[in-house]
């Protein structure tokens, strides 16, 4: 039996908890092998992949680097209640990276009150979530102290923390012959640096890469690869692992489809500990083919 078989086994209902539990950016094409001059790509926010809730929120640019390496802005983008449209010319044969680069999602204001840390929310953000009802067989679980606090009920002279996270989404298709110039990190925030090709991804097979945070190989980062399309199958698919000292990383999938790995730097910590100021999140989709 292969690792990832085994993983996907033993890890598989954590990693599908944490993914429904929040939302995930996606950039979606609709062919990773299209054979016209052009490609059109869904970017969107879900919690099932690859199922759309609403688009990447904020100032939001995509960028197109192509067989020549050099980056460019997309320009034909259409916004939508459920997703975003992005027409991406294919002009020449090669690989091409569609990706948002690194750009700042959120920023938060933390407080620490009675020990722990919370996070500050502003008047009317939202409504506290009901209670999740037992599962069959097991007794109702006490609610949990809340992670959040208003910002009307914030101590005077509270220590306070503000974290930014930055994220990256990424996808790459092929026009002819995969080609490697599309596949160069560029050297900022948390990045995948292919080791196999994106376009060259076969079931059975490894898929090799690097983690690299501001272009360092990033040791011990921990990500997730799920399978988009299996609400109605038996078994979901999902593997969770680690890059090693180097930064590197593997992972073997059995299964043809459409595949979404995430990976976040550094592992959010709750309690007592400190809020990191900078977190990343990175992700990619992409396909396996026989």
């Amino acid at each position: 039996m292969r690792l990832a078989g085994v993983f996907a086994g033993i890890l598989g209902g954590l990693v599908l908890a944490q993914a429904a539990a929040a939302h995930t950016p996606y950039l979606k094409p609709t062919n990773f092998a299209p054979d016209r001059a052009f490609v059109t790509v869904e970017a969107a926010v879900g919690e099932t992949f690859f199922v759309p809730d609403f688009p990447i929120r904020g100032a939001v640019d995509y960028w197109v680097t192509g067989p020549t390496g050099v980056p460019a802005k997309a320009e034909a983008v259409t916004s939508l209640k459920e997703f975003a449209a992005i027409e991406v010319s294919l002009p020449t044969e090669g690989t091409y990276r569609i990706s948002t680069g690194d750009r700042l999602s959120r920023t938060t204001k933390w407080v620490k009150v009675d020990g722990a840390w919370k996070m500050v929310r502003a008047a009317g953000a939202g409504q506290a979530r009901p209670a999740e009802p037992p599962r069959m067989g097991e007794a109702a679980r006490p609610a949990g102290p809340s992670r959040f606090i208003e910002e009307a009920a914030v101590p005077p002279g509270a220590e306070t923390v503000t974290s930014q996270s930055y994220s990256r989404v990424e996808t790459y298709v092929s026009r002819g012959a995969p080609s490697r110039e599309a596949l160069k990190p560029t050297g900022q925030g948390l990045e995948l640096e292919p080791v196999t090709h994106p376009n060259e991804i076969y079931a059975g097979e490894a898929f090799k890469f690097r983690l690299l945070l501001d272009g360092k190989p990033l040791p011990g980062a921990g990500f997730t690869v799920v399978r988009g399309g299996d609400a109605y199958a038996e078994s979901r698919y999902a593997f969770a692992g680690k890059s090693d000292a180097a930064g590197a990383a593997a992972v073997t999938i059995a299964q043809p489809g459409m595949y979404l790995l995430e990976a976040s730097y550094p592992a959010r910590v709750e309690g007592p500990a400190e809020p990191v100021t900078r977190s990343s999140q990175f992700t990619l989709t992409f396909e396996v083919t026989r």
